[in-house]
């Protein structure tokens, strides 16, 4: 089944043991456009950390619960890797600037 990444952010993430934030963001690989990491937010849990959990580890989508699960514990979440040490270009970072 497809899922359309505008309409998942903001779905929670649930851990195999328990709730951990909700998707902020997608990376997409440029060469495959394939989603490759999920960005959670995870400021209402460890305090305003993004950290990027694999898209393989995604075991379910259930769209009516808004809710995306994965086959890690909440202790991987929080030892994930943050987004700032992901391997992204400077000008995807930067807001978008509107000179009128």
């Amino acid at each position: 089944m497809l899922h359309k990444t505008s309409r998942m952010t903001g779905y929670h993430i649930v851990a195999l043991d328990g709730e951990v934030g909700h998707v902020e963001d997608f990376l997409v690989d440029e060469g495959t456009w394939t989603v490759r990491y999920l960005v959670i937010d995870t400021s209402n849990w460890i305090g305003g950390r993004s950290v990027l959990i694999s898209a393989t580890l995604v075991t379910a989508i259930d769209s009516a619960a808004k809710k995306i699960r994965v086959k890690l514990t909440r202790d991987q979440v929080e030892h994930s890797p943050s987004i700032d040490v992901a391997d992204i270009d400077l000008e995807e970072t930067l807001p978008s600037i509107w000179i009128l």
